[in-house]
């Protein structure tokens, strides 16, 4: 099995070859579906509120017309945001900036991770003995 070379980009990163329009359209897709898992269930609990309030109406709910109504809504949806040119522009700058990023080492984050529990917990105790000093102060003062 043939390994490929990754070549080295800037500041030592690895390139490896970040393609911004693939990964927009990924953002598109995954947006695609996530509009046609939340257009099903609205689609769904319109109807079975409008079946509750009309029974004599409205026919009781079927989910697989409103998973195809909720399908249809997305892809139609996600098809108007890919035709827009500035929305694409826009995703596109995004997963640039976000390729420039750096990321923290796994030391670095084992690091800060101690350094909030252990902030968390001197706060933590803290706010435990001012509160038990004036749970004592306040009870003095009513004379319990």
């Amino acid at each position: 099995m043939a390994r490929t070379r990754r070549r080295k980009g800037r500041a030592g990163r690895i390139d490896r070859g970040l393609d911004p329009a693939r990964w927009a359209y990924f953002v598109f897709a995954l947006g695609g579906f996530l509009g046609a898992w939340v257009f099903s269930h609205l689609i769904e609990d319109v109807w079975a509120v409008a079946w509750g309030y009309f029974p004599q109406y409205v026919p009781r709910t079927k989910p697989f017309v409103a998973n195809l109504a909720g399908i249809g809504l997305a892809v139609v949806g996600t098809l108007i945001a890919l035709r827009r040119k500035d929305w694409f522009q826009f995703v596109t700058e995004v997963v640039v900036e976000i390729s420039q990023v750096v990321w923290p080492t796994k030391a670095e984050t084992r690091a800060a991770t101690v350094v909030v529990i252990v902030i968390t917990l001197i706060s933590s105790g803290l706010l435990a003995s001012m509160d038990t000093m004036w749970s004592a102060v306040t009870d003095w003062i009513y004379g319990i």
